[in-house]
C-alpha cells in the first residue's frame, strides 16, 4: 500500500523551489544599502537622505516661526522649572505641536518620546539644552 504524502511537505518544497531567494543581512547593513540606493519606491530619485526628508516635510506655515496663543497659554501654565524656553525660542513649530497634544496624556508622552528617540538615519538631534528641557518636561509629565 502506498504511503500518503504529507501535503504540507510537498507544498513547502514546491514553494521553496519556485520562491524568491533572500539573503540574510543585519539591520545596519540594510540601512547602509538603502542609504546608497534610491530613496524613491519608484527608483526616480537619487538625492541625498537630507533632500529626501525635505521633500517629505510639509510646507512651512506662519505658525512655524512663532508660538501660537495656545502654545503661549500652555507654556505659561507649566511650572517655571520645566518651561522649555530654549525649545520655544529655537523650535516654535515643535512647541506649538506639543501644546496641541499636551492635554491628551498618552499623546503628550508619545510626542515627547518621539522627539527624544528619533531613529531616523542622518538626524543630528536637538542641541543639549533643548534635549534636557524635553527630558525634564517628560519626567514631569510622567509624574502627573
Amino acid at each position: 500500500m502506498d504511503q500518503p504524502k504529507n501535503p504540507s511537505t510537498t507544498r513547502s518544497s514546491a514553494w521553496q523551489d519556485d520562491g524568491l531567494d533572500f539573503e540574510v543581512i543585519d539591520v545596519e547593513e540594510a540601512r547602509q544599502i538603502l542609504d546608497r540606493e534610491s530613496l524613491s519606491p519608484f527608483g526616480v530619485s537619487t538625492g541625498s537622505p537630507q533632500e529626501h526628508w525635505k521633500r517629505l516635510r510639509r510646507g512651512t506655515l506662519p505658525t512655524d516661526r512663532a508660538l501660537t496663543g495656545r502654545a503661549i497659554d500652555w507654556f505659561l501654565a507649566l511650572p517655571s522649572s520645566v518651561r522649555p524656553q530654549n525649545l520655544s525660542l529655537q523650535f516654535p513649530r515643535i512647541t506649538n505641536a506639543l501644546a496641541d497634544v499636551w492635554h491628551e496624556p498618552q499623546q503628550g508622552l508619545a510626542a515627547l518620546d518621539k522627539l527624544l528617540c528619533d531613529g531616523r538615519q542622518g538626524r543630528k538631534g536637538f542641541p543639549a539644552v533643548v534635549r534636557d528641557e524635553l527630558i525634564a518636561l517628560r519626567n514631569w509629565k510622567q509624574t502627573l
